[in-house]
């Protein structure tokens, strides 16, 4: 093989190669016209890390999407910590605590509501519901009926539209169920299955006119803060102060158990998508060693000439490098590219029974995908070091004498 280096005065290479002649003598290997097994096992090598890289984007992008979609729909359809009694009774002195509540720093707004068990009865089926008092419901409907809104799933599952009215019986007490006859004013989605199947939205002078006997007594209050994240600290300091007999929880211990699901889910996903990535590296091993054992003449020439332990050392260490860049720049890209026709197609689409939301956005991190990355470039670099290593201590005379 012809090999273009610069060579001293004294017709050797000089004690180590320059940085531009180990790169050209990796590529001029890798890019070898003769057919062997290693030009295979390299092809299999960069396919496998993309596979593998791009695997991974697409994962943690959908297990982010994911956990995003769920996360808003939660803040949007329920507050960030519900204060109530451990004995889940009527709060009796609830506009005192109100108040009280409203002046914990870091609160925006305190409610008050209740979640009622109920059965909705109209004239196509019965089905149970969740009724809960709302503050936008404020209007009385016509001939004095008190209005409600009906999330879409259980309006759909009763046959029943905007205009109907209903009979809603609601469970106190198994001894004494309350029914009123009421007039549905709007059919509501919140995006999240278990809210639109379940719930009934009612104003607070309506629940009470209806089934409060004219007055109400909320079960629960509702506190939004300027910051959800703080949740669980001030839930904390809410719980501290109010003393025993309440309880207060956030949104993110309400929710714990589908958050825990959630990041198991993401953890096995992900170990089981890194395994190809390792596997493919493997594969990086064994294109060097069969390069190395096709190359011991060339080698051995170099060696000859004068080249050093560390020059050769560089040569297959570039090489892998070569092999694990290219694997992991096209992974990148057919991440990324994966994710945004995703989006535009809106290709992950779920049962809304049972994950909740119906269809999931892929939002790649830029901080995922950097760490995606580093980590598969240290172990392809890891892959490298020992046909590297052996292939700078190919001894010369012997292979030259094989020849």
């Amino acid at each position: 093989m012809r090999i273009k280096a610069e060579i001293n005065n004294s017709g050797v290479y000089p004690y180590n190669l320059p940085v531009f002649v180990e790169l050209k003598l990796a590529r001029r290997f890798l890019k070898s016209r003769r057919r062997s097994l290693a030009r295979f096992t390299s092809l299999v090598a960069v396919v496998g890390i993309a596979a593998g890289i791009a695997g991974l984007i697409v994962a943690q992008s959908l297990a982010r999407g994911f956990q995003g979609e769920i996360n808003e729909k939660i803040l949007a359809n329920a507050a960030h910590i519900s204060v109530f009694l451990e004995d889940n009774s009527g709060i009796a002195n609830w506009q005192a605590l109100k108040t009280e509540l409203a002046d914990v720093d870091g609160v925006t707004a305190v409610n008050a509501t209740v979640y009622s068990n109920a059965v909705l009865n109209s004239s196509n089926s019965t089905s149970y519901a969740v009724l809960t008092v709302d503050q936008k419901f404020m209007e009385a409907g016509s001939d004095g009926l008190a209005v409600i809104g009906v999330g879409c799933e259980l309006a759909r599952k009763a046959g029943i539209s905007t205009g109907s009215t209903i009979d809603i019986t609601v469970f106190e007490s198994i001894e004494t169920p309350r029914t009123a006859t009421l007039l549905v004013s709007e059919i509501f989605e919140t995006g999240m299955f278990e809210y639109d199947s379940t719930w009934i939205k009612i104003s607070e002078a309506d629940y009470a006119k209806s089934f409060g006997g004219g007055s109400f007594t909320p079960s629960t209050l509702l506190v939004n803060l300027k910051d959800a994240s703080d949740a669980g600290v001030i839930a904390d300091q809410i719980g501290a102060r109010l003393g025993d007999g309440f309880r207060a929880v956030s949104w993110q211990e309400a929710n714990r158990p589908l958050f825990a699901a959630l990041s198991l889910e993401r953890r096995l996903a992900l170990a089981v998508i890194s395994l190809i990535v390792f596997i493919a590296a493997l594969n990086i091993t064994t294109t060097l060693a069969l390069l190395v054992n096709e190359r011991r003449a060339d080698i051995a020439v170099l060696r000859t000439c004068g080249a050093k332990t560390r020059s050769l050392l560089w040569v297959f260490l570039a090489e892998g490098l070569l092999l694990g860049i290219s694997g992991i720049a096209l992974g990148v890209i057919v991440g990324l590219a994966v994710c945004a026709a995703g989006n535009v197609f809106e290709a992950v689409s779920l049962p809304a029974e049972v994950y909740s939301i119906s269809h999931v956005p892929l939002r790649p991190s830029a901080g995922e995908v950097l760490a995606t990355v580093a980590a598969a470039f240290v172990l392809c670099l890891a892959a490298t070091v020992y046909p590297a290593f052996r292939a700078s201590r190919i001894k010369p005379l012997e292979n030259l004498r094989d020849q």
